[in-house]
Order: C-alpha cells, then structure tokens, then sequence
C-alpha cells in the first residue's frame, strides 16, 4: 500500500461529516497545517444560493484560525473575472474582498488575464496576499514571483505557482501580448529543487491547470518528485477526498464557490500525513462575515452607478 494512503488511512485527523454539516476536530494534533483553498469563482464573490460568496468563504476561514494555529488559504485562480460586480470595477472588489477573508496566496488562472495583464499587475499591488506564477515571463523574465516560503510556526511551508499554457487560446490576445507561458514541469522541477534544498517541510504546487487536455497536473507531478499537494483549478473537478498521483495529493474545489476545499496536514512524522475533504456551501451553522457582506453590497452598488453611467 502507498505509504501515504496508509497514513491517509490511519490518521487522527479525521473530519466527521454529519449531513450537510461539518465537525472540526476539537483539539490540534503536533504538527498539524490545514490549508483551505478555492478555484474558479469567475466572479462569484457574493452569496447566493448553494455559493458561498466571499462573506461565507471568510466566515469558514475565521472559524478554523479560531480552531487551529497554523491555517493557509489559497486561490487556484480564475478568480477576479466573470459578473458584473468584477467585471465593472476591473477586479478592484476581488482583490480588496480577498484581502479582507484573509487569503495567503493565489495564482493566477487564464480569466484573471481579461482585464490585460498590466491590470493584473496593478491588482498584485492592492493585494495583501501574494500573486505567484513561475512560469510566466515577458523578455525572459517572470513577471511574478515564482513561489512563496510560508513560516507556520515550527514548519516552513513552499508554494510553487504555475499558470496554465492554455492562457494563450483562452484570453484575448491582446491581453497577453509580450508575455510567455513557459513549460510547467521544467518550472516546478526548477523551484521544487530551489525549495528542497532550502529545508521546506511541505512543497505545494498552486496552479490553475486541470486534469483535462493535454497540460494537466497530473502531468507536472509525475514528471516532477517532491510535490506533497497539487492545489489546482482550471477544470472545474470536484475531488471529495481529492485524487492521489504517485506521491501527490491534487485537490480540486469544484466551481464557483460551491464548495470550500480544505487539506488536513501532519508534519510530525518523518513524512507529511494528508487527508483532503470539501466543505459545502450550505454547511451547517455557517457563519458570514457581515463585514465582508456589506462591502459585497456597497460594490454592487459602485458596480450598478458604472452600468448606469452614473
């Protein structure tokens, strides 16, 4: 039996699933990370029926901060496009509704592109998290940072960014023009190395790549050892338990906010102890962030005075 399953089998991590609902372990075990990711809002970042918007993705992430000590969110990209509420203000509302839930980190997906990538680059400095993409290049040089080191307390966390090559068909041309989407495997093979021999305990791939067509994840972590997770996005997979490759775990949140994916990690043992499940929408006892809800609104409104001319 892969030696990752059987700790997946036997770990004291588990989450009950009650019905709808969910229940967080009551206490922390040494060495435990949860990582709560999302991918392919397009845009869904006000609630609405079976979507947990922006306020309820904060809410979940509030409540799991108040449960564990070690808590990374990140965003597998196609994120800041896709209603009008986005659309309208470039992003703008993504961008500072992101900062306010309390995101870490998120990669860029092909929609994020819609606006021009000189857009994007003006949303990286509005944003309190970091944008990563190691493969991504304009004269030969990357035009965001390749990964990020995050210190979770004892451990050190690495998160490689990789941005699908599909971006080349799936946004207008203009918008990416000067820029190059270089190969993904020689990227993460490149910055896996970087990050193993700066001593990470856990490497984490954050692409918006998919698991269909020719350019997938599953592609990037068989060609390439040392990845622990795959966060990804792009085809819009729903993996309840997400979907082991080799020695890697790929996670996958469905679509547009429909669900809230969430990673168990252990680092107390010689290798990471991992167990993946999703958190739906209509959760009970959900709690919003009513904060975040009435900033969704005051953008709804600035987003309405711009249709209208106003």
């Amino acid at each position: 039996m892969h030696m990752k399953l059987k700790n997946t089998l036997i770990i004291l991590l588990a989450v009950v699933i009650v019905g709808a609902g969910f229940i967080l372990p009551a206490e922390a075990v040494t060495g435990e990370l949860v990582i709560l990711h999302t991918n392919d809002l397009h845009g869904r970042i006000e609630m609405d029926e079976g979507l947990l918007g922006l306020p309820g993705i904060a809410g979940l992430i509030s409540r799991h901060r108040a449960e564990y000590e070690h808590v990374l969110v990140m965003d597998a990209g196609d994120t800041i496009h896709g209603r009008p509420i986005t659309n309208l203000l470039q992003g703008e509302s993504t961008a500072e509704g992101m900062n306010r839930a309390g995101y870490d980190v998120m990669v860029p997906g092909n929609h994020d592109f819609n606006f021009g990538y000189e857009r994007l680059l003006e949303l990286e400095e509005m944003m309190e998290f970091d944008l990563v993409a190691a493969n991504v290049e304009k004269d030969g040089e990357l035009i965001f940072a390749p990964y990020v080191i995050k210190d979770m307390g004892d451990f050190k966390v690495g998160v490689i960014g990789l941005a699908t090559p599909d971006t080349i068909s799936t946004t207008h041309p203009a918008n990416i023009r000067g820029l190059e989407f270089t190969d993904m495997v020689a990227a993460a093979g490149k910055y896996t190395e970087i990050l193993q021999d700066s001593g990470v305990d856990l490497i984490v791939a954050l692409g918006h790549v998919g698991l269909s067509g020719e350019n997938t994840s599953a592609r990037v972590v068989e060609a390439v050892e040392g990845i622990d997770i795959f966060v990804d996005g792009h085809s819009h997979d729903r993996l309840p338990e997400g979907k082991w490759v080799g020695d890697t775990l790929i996670v996958q949140a469905h679509e547009y906010g429909k669900y809230l994916g969430r990673v168990l990690v252990d680092l107390s043992g010689e290798t990471p102890s991992l167990s993946a499940d999703l958190i739906p929408a209509d959760v009970d006892d959900l709690t919003i962030d009513e904060d975040l809800k009435h900033l969704m609104e005051e953008y709804r409104g600035k987003a309405r005075d711009i249709m209208l001319g106003n």
